[in-house]
């Protein structure tokens, strides 16, 4: 074993036992099935609490790709919550959130984050959506793209531009032809406008260190079938290691 899968290893022990130790404090009565939360209050306190924990997340969202959770508060936006991903921004309509501690191994432990469409900002022009096709015949990209929402320029608190504000680096001209520049306090967040679920693993989850995972898959299926699956990786990585 070379030193650096020894360092590696190491790390993922630390981490995987920190993950167990935020886990079992958040529900101090130990659970061995899912636990299904919909109070808003409290699920942004688990988020907050996972965002800022020393054992180390990744979050899968539901357009493919992922980043680690830095933490969740109430949107600008009446009935939405915020989630930010370091610097990055994304604005859901929050359903529920869901635990799943499958098997003995707290790398399998997950949350999953149930989101709801909600509409559009106004800023873009609504076009005439075409025909929904049937999921499974949809490809890869048309997947992801059923999920990613719309990206816009938040220049103050609920107030958004078009995206390609942000890119030109100005919101207009004054009278006299000068750039009016972006406000100060100006970003981009991206609204989740249609929906999809996230899930959260420990960073060194094997789940996070599948480049397999990270096409969105688990927001292709419902929630029941994915944690289906899970369960039955735990149980096909379980028989392996009895038979050795």
């Amino acid at each position: 074993m070379s030193n650096y899968e020894e360092i590696y290893n190491e790390e993922k022990r630390e981490q995987l036992i920190l993950w167990e130790q935020m886990t079992n404090n958040l529900f101090p009565i130990k659970v061995n099935e899912t636990v299904r939360i919909t109070d808003s209050s409290q699920i942004i306190q688990i988020l907050n609490t996972i965002g800022k924990s020393k054992a180390l997340n990744h979050t899968f969202v539901p357009s493919g790709g992922g980043s680690d959770l830095s933490s969740a508060l109430y949107s600008n936006e009446s009935g939405l919550i915020e989630l930010t991903f370091g610097t990055s921004r994304e604005i859901l309509n929050l359903e529920s959130l869901t635990f799943h501690p499958i098997g003995e191994n707290p790398e399998w432990w997950y949350f999953r984050l149930n989101a709801l469409p909600f509409h559009d900002s106004g800023v873009y022009e609504t076009q005439e959506k075409e025909k929904d096709k049937p999921f499974n015949s949809l490809t890869e990209i048309e997947r992801n793209m059923k999920y990613s929402g719309e990206d816009v320029l938040e220049v103050a608190p609920g107030v958004y531009k078009d995206y390609s504000f942000y890119e030109r680096g100005y919101i207009g001209h004054n009278i006299n032809g000068d750039e009016i520049p972006l406000p100060k306090h100006a970003s981009v967040v991206t609204r989740r406008t249609n929906g999809g679920d996230f899930v959260i693993f420990a960073k060194y989850s094997k789940y996070n260190q599948s480049s397999g995972t990270y096409a969105g898959q688990h927001s292709w299926v419902s929630g029941e079938q994915f944690e289906k699956l899970i369960k039955e990786i735990v149980e096909e990585l379980s028989s392996r290691s009895l038979s050795e």
